[in-house]
């Protein structure tokens, strides 16, 4: 970034134009000693991952980036767009030798954000069986997709690899990154809205009623949630198996829109989608501060490990997955440095849509009571976090950490599991900045408030409370009680004043 800048300096400075801004200085993704550092260990000392070395990582063949097309609700498509999607040749549309300024590389990176890493073709017998497949999937895929203006869904594209073979790109940066706002237009980078856990509970009971291929198709789907999620030092593989498939199913289908059990989590415990947008403030990544943001290199690194790296490391004797397959991503390969620089440079240019909530009387209210109550002391302005780590109730915060990270005194009592008894699991939660909060929801790690109405609700903490987010019972929602106990008009400004953010 400051050789991108200098030049750019260089150029006014000269007064010349049309000048190609120099390369600029990408970051090794897969350093070794970078690597060693860029995650904050996990509770259990002796379980933090062991990545596959820089040697290993830089062997791997780098996977191309191909043109994508959009994806369109059943009935919404121009007439013979499959048709014509099928007479496309294969492009390529990564190319670094064409990136000659910053715009170059945020247009670029966006790609990336689009592309799918799966790139793999089904052999001729299966290509039909895949057609009618993908058929179905967007049946079900149109149930749980929120309206969108022009028809087209925004969490998966059609990529086209072989021509005459059209197939759905999933699993992208997109895919749970993406919201269809209330006007019909789509936020790249927000939290995402789709439901992807409903889809897998569909896609469960379709297996299930299928007396032929079905019960082998949905243990592989079940087989793939363990590779996913599982933590044999927390849970065996044996006691998984004991889940019923009805009672799997269940806990896929509680996961509403922002909610998603992403790899290293659970399907009882799982984790809100985060919005990249402004990541680039943020100095700890995940709910549990997986991830030290020190440098765009260490955002390039995320990407790694969240595209497949993480499930073939090695959690002390447990390795989760042999094959990068698992994530969906093809396996024996990786992205480029050049890629990963130019989806770090996409995500950091990401800003939030315009605000419609006006700064009027009751939010400034609100925003005495925010800072009455001390609520700038964890979400301090401007960007309302102060980018640091509380521990998890009962959790000993090791000396260490005290003088590596930034770690507050203080737990705010949420419910620990996610913290302590998972794949991701610090011993810590973030502070999370309340920037963008007008167009989240499934608030706390887990998801179980779906609005700050609930939020601030003194409901929540009831043992017979039922949550309009993320459940598989009755059960408190632990944890934050600040501004619980507000008068009802304070509490009511406070939520516009947050809306406004």
């Amino acid at each position: 970034m400051r050789t991108i800048a200098f030049f750019k300096y260089l150029v006014m400075f000269l007064g010349i134009t049309g000048t190609q801004v120099a390369r600029p200085d990408i970051p090794r993704a897969w350093d070794d000693r970078e690597v060693a550092t860029f995650q904050v260990p996990l509770a259990q000392r002796d379980r933090s991952p062991r990545f596959m070395t820089s040697e290993e990582y830089y062997k791997l063949k780098v996977r191309p980036i191909y043109r994508t097309y959009p994806i369109y609700l059943p009935g919404r498509e121009p007439v013979g767009y499959l048709e014509s999607l099928k007479q496309k040749e294969p492009e390529i549309v990564f190319d670094p030798s064409k990136l000659q300024t910053e715009e170059d590389w945020i247009r670029a990176g966006e790609l990336v954000f689009e592309a799918a890493p799966t790139v793999a073709v089904p052999p001729p017998e299966a290509l039909r069986a895949a057609d009618a497949q993908n058929q179905m999937a967007l049946q079900w895929v149109s149930a749980l997709t929120p309206p969108n203006r022009d028809g087209i869904i925004p969490y998966a594209r059609w990529v086209v690899i072989q021509q005459g073979v059209v197939q759905p790109a999933i699993a992208s940066c997109a895919a749970c990154h993406t919201r269809v706002m209330p006007d019909g237009t789509i936020l790249k980078g927000a939290q995402g809205d789709f439901a992807l856990n409903r889809f897998l509970a569909k896609q469960g009971e379709f297996f299930l009623s299928q007396p032929g291929f079905g019960p082998a198709a949905f243990r592989a789907l079940r087989d793939a949630d363990w590779e996913l999620t599982g933590a044999s030092w927390i849970s065996t593989r044996a006691e998984a198996d004991k889940v019923p498939d009805a009672e799997w199913i269940r806990r896929q289908a509680a996961m509403q829109p922002g909610v998603i059990e992403r790899h290293g989590t659970s399907n009882t415990h799982p984790s809100h989608v985060p919005s990249l947008i402004g990541i680039k403030d943020l100095k700890y990544l995940d709910a549990t501060g997986l991830v030290r943001h020190r440098s765009v290199g260490d955002l390039m690194r995320y990407v790694v490990a969240n595209y497949g790296i993480d499930m073939v490391a090695h959690f002390g004797d447990f390795q989760p997955s042999t094959s990068f397959a698992a994530i969906g991503a093809q396996d024996g390969t990786r992205y480029s440095d050049e890629q990963l620089y130019a989806l770090a440079m996409y995500l950091y240019s990401l800003k939030p849509p315009p605000n419609p909530n006006r700064f009027d009387d009751s939010a400034r209210r609100g925003q005495q009571v925010f800072q009455q109550q001390g609520c700038a002391t964890c979400h301090t302005p401007p960007l309302y976090t102060n980018n640091s780590l509380t521990p998890a109730p009962g959790f000993t915060v090791p000396e260490d950490l005290r003088t590596s990270d930034a770690i507050m005194n203080v737990s705010v009592g949420s419910d620990p599991t996610l913290a302590t008894s998972t794949r991701r699991g610090t011993g810590f939660y973030k502070v999370p900045s309340l920037r963008g909060v007008w167009y989240r929801n499934a608030f706390g790690h887990n998801g179980q408030a779906d609005t700050l109405e609930e939020w601030f609700d003194p409901a929540r903490l009831r043992n017979d409370y039922v949550p309009k987010g993320f459940h598989l019972g009755p059960g408190p929602i632990k944890g934050h009680q600040f501004g619980l106990n507000l008068p009802a008009a304070d509490k009511r400004s406070l939520i516009a004043f947050l809306h406004t953010l």
